[in-house]
């Protein structure tokens, strides 16, 4: 009797995009795809309530979910394991188990959704002074940090998005918005929340806010938008402060390119966005040369018909939001 084997997906990735393609790809097919996701850890975390944690509203438990529980009761495979490179020209996936066992795997099709890269090394004294909340950890050193400061002035702001230029994604002309900065909305979230969480301990009146951005602040939203918003800051005495390409962060103060310096006793920072180094080290022509992968409109690549990309990994996705992981994630199939 002849075996028929089932077409093999491969997942790189478990947020949004990532979770979000491989739930509607099994929702769609059923049994006739074997399904895998790798992802470097073993729990997936919402990314966006990540100020919450920071700020002691909630806990880490409410935020995260076991892959190895929830893809196996959806009849998924879960992997963990770092991505190291992808072969797209033989079809290959080069991975490291958390063993240190370095593995290759084949695929039929392959959705990338390995996200961004974060470029702290590209800020001088993150280590020691940067803060952010991006990721789970930095959220809960900031959450430590916060509770134990005495007054004095924070800087909340975004570092440079290194955008790719080309080769471009095949979509209509002008469709993806340039961008100096990734993703500015938890600056947002945080310049307000912040100020309620001070309020409530009694010490607003002993801390400073100072907002930056790397080129217009909020330019993803309209100019009505960005006007309330300025205005919103004046009321609440939140310094404003543009084109600010952060490059140094030191005890007391925030540095930019231009040697511009902001007062800062603490520094909470969106880091500047790369591409990710596992799509670095893949097949050249797989991204451009910003590290990101171009696609059509239905999210596959633009030199490979087996493979796709969604979430911050595209090129297509500016600003880099949970929102548009998940559209692309979902859309070409639905």
């Amino acid at each position: 009797m002849k075996l028929i084997r089932m077409t093999k997906v491969l997942v790189l990735g478990a947020r949004f995009g990532g979770l979000s393609a491989a739930y509607t790809l099994k929702r769609l097919a059923g049994n006739k795809a074997e399904i895998k996701v790798i992802n470097n850890t073993r729990f997936s975390y919402f990314r966006p309530a990540l100020p919450h944690v920071a700020t002691g509203v909630i806990d880490e438990d409410d935020v995260k979910v076991d892959l190895t529980k929830a893809l196996p009761e959806k009849r998924m495979n879960f992997q963990q394991g770092t991505v190291e490179k992808v072969d797209a020209s033989g079809g290959l996936v080069y991975y490291t188990k958390p063993d240190g066992n370095k593995t290759e795997e084949d695929y039929d099709y392959l959705i990338i959704a390995l996200g961004a890269h974060l470029g702290t090394e590209l800020v001088k004294g993150w280590d020691k002074y940067g803060y952010s909340v991006c990721e789970l950890d930095y959220a809960l050193k900031l959450r430590e940090k916060l509770k134990d400061f005495k007054g004095g002035t924070i800087a909340i702001g975004s570092g440079l998005f290194y955008q790719g230029k080309t080769p471009k994604p095949k979509v209509p002309e002008n469709y993806v918005p340039v961008a100096d900065a990734a993703c500015e909305g938890p600056i947002f979230e945080m310049s307000l929340m912040l100020s309620g969480y001070f309020k409530k301990k009694g010490m607003l009146n002993k801390v400073k806010f100072v907002v930056f951005s790397p080129g217009e602040y909020l330019s993803d939203l309209s100019t009505m938008s960005r006007k309330i918003v300025r205005e919103m800051y004046k009321q609440m005495g939140i310094e404003l402060v543009e084109n600010f390409r952060i490059k140094e962060i030191r005890e007391n103060e925030i540095v930019d390119e231009a040697g511009k310096t902001i007062k800062a006793d603490l520094t909470i920072l969106i880091p500047p966005y790369t591409g990710n180094p596992a799509l670095k080290n893949s097949t050249p022509d797989l991204i451009d040369d910003g590290g990101f992968v171009p696609t059509d409109l239905n999210m596959v690549s633009i030199k490979y018909d087996n493979v796709y990309a969604v979430g911050d990994a595209n090129s297509l996705t500016v600003p880099k939001l949970g929102y548009l992981a998940v559209k692309t994630g979902r859309g070409y199939w639905v």
